[in-house]
């Protein structure tokens, strides 16, 4: 689960889970520097001077909140989160047409700006369209804005399926956010929950797109913790702690 750095105790799979993951790791690596003597170095001394925390796991959700995340960008709220609703052409589309009247109309209703698929059958014969104006009458119309009409050469007919679609925009020059994560997994022996809490941290790799026949596709998200600072919202919980485990 991953969410803002001031919902940590708040996180919950309802909300702020990323879905299925599989082969979660968090591993501690540190870093030691020593103190040696004479003409065979003999190490006398060492410092703890690095704890080398990393977590890594493969999501395989290809949510536009997941993408997101895995892009660096900060998905926490409302933002990247679509309805996951289809609707069906209540008529047949022609060649460079703008308007798409709908079987039925959208709990949520579209408005200017969002974007959807038209798909024929389940197959890859999709276009992609973004939304000038929704209208919710005795039939509900969408009209595409320009330049995003049904391409000549494509037609939709009666049934064509019709769902919501998210713009993630990937090379954005922008901040990586810090976010608050949580991490459950249920012991076998008696089903006891060990949770770990990493008040802070920033995914740093993730982003992986593949098609393949041969096997599920996933993204090899890895996230760095790092000390919470006085100003972080937990600090005075955990102070300086980079991952928390609770467990029996």
């Amino acid at each position: 689960m991953l969410g803002a750095l001031a919902d940590l105790h708040k996180l919950n799979p309802m909300e702020h889970s990323i879905g299925l993951v599989k082969n979660f790791q968090l591993t501690g690596e540190a870093a030691y520097t020593e103190l040696t003597q004479g003409i065979r170095n003999a190490v006398v001394m060492s410092v703890r001077t690095g704890e080398g925390l990393k977590t890594s796991c493969e999501v395989y959700e290809f949510t536009a909140k997941n993408l997101a995340y895995a892009a660096g960008l900060d998905a926490s709220g409302a933002t990247y989160e679509t309805v996951d609703e289809l609707s069906a052409l209540k008529t047949a589309t022609d060649a460079d047409g703008d308007t798409l009247v709908l079987a039925t109309a959208p709990t949520t209703p579209l408005v200017a700006g969002d974007y959807i698929f038209v798909q024929k059958g389940q197959d890859d014969y999709v276009h992609v369209a973004k939304v000038a104006s929704y209208v919710s009458t005795v039939d509900p119309t969408i009209t595409l804005a320009e330049g995003f009409e049904v391409p000549t050469g494509m037609t939709f007919p009666v049934g064509a399926r019709i769902g919501r679609l998210m713009r993630v925009d990937i090379g954005q020059n922008v901040t990586q956010p810090d976010l608050a994560c949580k991490v459950t997994g249920i012991l076998p022996k008696d089903n006891t929950p060990f949770t770990i809490l990493l008040p802070k941290v920033k995914v740093t790799r993730g982003l992986g797109i593949s098609f393949a026949s041969d096997n599920f596709s996933n993204m090899p998200f890895e996230m760095q913790p790092y000390e919470m600072v006085t100003t972080d919202p937990f600090y005075g919980e955990y102070g300086q702690g980079q991952a928390v485990l609770l467990a029996r």
